[in-house]
């Protein structure tokens, strides 16, 4: 219990303002998992000494980082009912709790909650709290019923993997560790990882990104900058949105490993904007959480865009074929 208190804490004073939610979270954890029990006893007290707010006001975070999953969970499940291709997962989401506060606490339930704020973002105007107050205070005007929507609580974990490749279709471990041998030749190549938007409190062991995104950052919302590192989760559609991500942002160098998957559209999309690509000769060796390789059914691509092709070609070479583009 001590050393995940210790490692969760860690992570929120690590986190930056792109990612107020997870802290928010993480606390959300803590508390359920009775993780400050043994050192503070009550919650209110741990939230007092080790943060210094109340616990009303803890509740109003953990409440709007809720709220901001449930938004984001909409967004996704809609996208995919419209039954095409989304290249870039990029929905208006609250920025603070002070935008989620007039939904949370005057409005009875999610439907009208998500109901409230897709008005807000229709307006097409800049986005604050007095803002949201003014479409909450319309619609509750209005009479409107707009029932409840089913939402089925998360786990709220700091160790997905999303950047070791989420539901490869050879295994039902979901955690897959990129070697760290093929992270330091991405190193080596990039000169260094700004960027990993698609990671792991594990995975950051090896990574070391200046910044880096979990799945509970969700880091399709944040604007990215290189260098950038990105084994993206390999489950659709969640690989076709950070592959479109990637490509919509001003990005000059990157590195994605990818499996070789020729007949999809997003690997013909990263063909199209690299430099060069590196297909692998035999299989990369992910390893799970006790470093122990796991088993691939198909082959891997490393694509590389940047300033040192022939850097990256005497360094994958080492890896299999490099292959250009025309």
């Amino acid at each position: 219990m001590g050393k995940l208190l210790k490692k969760i804490e860690k992570r929120i004073q690590q986190n930056k303002e792109a990612a107020w939610y997870e802290n928010n979270l993480l606390l959300l954890k803590i508390r359920d998992e009775g993780l400050h029990k043994k050192k503070y006893g009550t919650y209110e007290k741990y939230l007092e000494d080790r943060w210094g707010f109340g616990l009303r006001r803890g509740q109003q975070l953990m409440r709007s980082a809720e709220f901001l999953q449930i938004a984001l969970k909409n967004h996704v499940e809609n996208a995919n009912k419209k039954d095409k291709i989304v290249r870039v997962l990029e929905p208006i989401l609250p920025k603070n709790e002070g935008q989620c506060r007039p939904l949370l606490e005057k409005l009875e339930n999610n439907g009208q909650r998500l109901k409230v704020w897709a008005s807000v973002v229709e307006t097409g105007e800049k986005i604050n709290a007095e803002l949201v107050q003014t479409k909450v205070d319309e619609f509750l005007a209005s009479g409107e019923i707009v029932p409840d929507i089913e939402y089925v609580e998360e786990e709220i974990t700091i160790s997905a993997a999303r950047s070791t490749g989420n539901n490869h279709t050879s295994s039902k471990e979901n955690n897959w560790y990129t070697p760290p041998e093929y992270i330091e030749s991405a190193r080596e190549v990039l000169g260094t990882i700004h960027l990993d938007p698609a990671t792991s409190i594990l995975a950051q062991e090896t990574v070391k990104a200046d910044i880096f995104y979990t799945e509970a950052d969700n880091g399709l919302m944040p604007s990215w900058s290189g260098p950038v590192w990105m084994n993206p989760p390999y489950s659709t559609p969640e690989i076709n949105y950070f592959v479109g991500k990637l490509l919509s942002e001003d990005i000059s160098d990157w590195i994605v490993l990818t499996n070789n998957s020729s007949d999809t559209t997003w690997f013909h999309e990263l063909v199209a904007d690299c430099s060069l690509m590196c297909f692998t000769k035999g299989r990369v060796g992910f390893l799970n959480r006790e470093k122990k390789k796991m088993a691939t059914r198909q082959g891997q691509c490393f694509f590389y865009k940047g300033s040192s092709p022939e850097r990256f070609k005497e360094i994958f070479s080492g890896y299999g074929a490099i292959m250009e583009a025309v």
